[in-house]
């Protein structure tokens, strides 16, 4: 064959088929990567929602010890009006009792806050959901109230949700479910937060 004919000699079929296989594993790398991306994006929404409310329910909290003004200096009392004029800090129990007694806290309708809320971070009623994220509350005293109104409270917030493909049996937002998802780290994902609340002496 003289040069002329070598130089119109067209791919053979091994060659079309190595660069069909190599061209095919790059497309499937990038189909793996934009994967790993979407998994990665979405966990850091979820982390990002769930820290939001975390610290939605430490201001919440603080919020609460508003109406918590009792003792303080001038009562003729010393009553503490933290079980009548608190809708969650009133769970606070001694610091024997606190260590390991994480409580779903209740869901108020008055102030449409609770435990339970939706894939936008947004409250909801956890009878009625949808829930995407819980959170759970351990209170404990770092000090206790006297006549000059400086009670101070250790207020810990958790808030959980669902690992991808992972299925819960029960409703995660309900009472019972506490003591065990403190366990469930293969099951759920945690942001926990921790802040002091102090009694408002005014």
């Amino acid at each position: 064959m003289n040069a002329e004919g070598r130089s119109q000699r067209g791919y053979t079929a091994v060659e079309l088929m190595m660069a069909i296989s190599i061209f095919g594993i790059g497309v499937a790398g990038i189909i793996s990567m934009e994967k790993v991306t979407s998994v990665s994006n979405q966990h850091a929404k979820n982390l990002a929602i769930a820290t939001h409310i975390a610290e939605s329910w430490l201001d919440t909290l603080s919020t609460d010890a508003v109406g918590w003004n009792h003792p303080r200096t001038g009562d003729a009392t010393n009553l503490s009006d933290l079980a009548t004029d608190t809708v969650w800090l009133q769970s606070v129990l001694p610091n024997a009792d606190a260590a390991a007694n994480w409580f779903l806290p209740v869901y108020s309708a008055a102030r449409s806050f609770g435990p339970a809320f939706n894939a936008l971070g947004d409250p909801v009623n956890p009878a009625t959901g949808p829930v995407a994220f819980c959170s759970h509350l351990r209170l404990s005293w770092l000090y206790q109230p006297t006549r000059d109104g400086n009670g101070l409270i250790r207020a810990e917030v958790r808030v959980f949700w669902l690992r991808d493909g992972r299925a819960f049996a029960q409703n995660m937002c309900v009472a019972g479910s506490v003591a065990a998802i403190g366990g469930a780290t293969s099951t759920f994902h945690f942001v926990q937060k921790i802040a002091a609340i102090r009694e408002n002496g005014n």
